[in-house]
């Protein structure tokens, strides 16, 4: 009974059970039962806070000059990429994107844009809406509190991110918690564990953007278009 997508949501109901359940295995603490992944999240956040110096405040002022482009001509210096071309396409490059630099593809606002481009909607909309629903207008509050420390997680990810990378002689850039975690654990003698989160986080990252990152966004777009037909 029901249509194809209630055969769906009835075949993937109980692996998508038994995996949460996993992910959100709980551990008492006091009076409550908190999910383990939850503290790791805000506890992992909180000590990058303190040991980088509260660099998610201290350095916000600086973060918005190095994607206003304040600095480009830093990384400018010495590169001879034309400024105007008469085709589309340069070795590869979209015009549009082509920018003068050492190392890397994109600039800082397009990095930005990148970024923003894949967290608004699913986590600062959706996410905000069912939370509020859930826990009610003070998870508001706490939503607020995590976000700042989980800046500092962010920036950890992110010169990570870019002290392991692998940048090929035509400039292309390899790099992410899959080259990270590989390299940086093979330094301490722990390549193969590196090697097999690596792996896990791609496979898992290859789930997300099927799941979270498409299906559930066409999902609430659907929901909403048959809200306003039946009305």
């Amino acid at each position: 009974a029901g249509g194809l997508d209630q055969a769906i949501d009835r075949a993937f109901k109980p692996i998508a059970d038994t995996f949460g359940g996993f992910v959100f295995t709980t551990v008492p603490v006091g009076d409550f039962d908190i999910p383990f992944v939850l503290i790791l999240l805000v506890f992992g956040a909180a000590f990058f806070t303190v040991a980088f110096g509260f660099i998610n405040i201290r350095l916000i002022p600086f973060a918005i000059q190095v994607v206003s482009g304040k600095y480009d001509a830093l990384e400018k210096e010495g590169e001879s990429v034309p400024e105007k071309v008469a085709v589309q396409e340069v070795d590869g490059d979209l015009v549009d994107t082509i920018r003068d630099e050492g190392e890397g593809e994109v600039s800082h606002f397009q990095a930005l844009a990148t970024a923003v481009s894949g967290t608004v909607g699913l986590g600062n909309i959706a996410g905000v809406a069912v939370a509020i629903a859930t826990g009610g207008p003070g998870a508001t509050f706490w939503m607020i509190v995590c976000g700042l420390l989980g800046m500092s997680t962010k920036f950890v990810e992110c010169t990570l991110g870019v002290k392991y990378r692998d940048v090929d002689e035509d400039g292309t850039v390899y790099g992410g918690p899959m080259h990270y975690l590989k390299k940086g654990l093979a330094e301490i003698g722990l390549e193969p564990l590196g090697k097999a989160f690596g792996v896990i986080f791609a496979v898992l990252c290859i789930g997300g953007s099927f799941g979270g990152g498409n299906a559930f966004q066409a999902n609430q777009a659907a929901q909403q278009i048959k809200s306003l037909a039946t009305d």
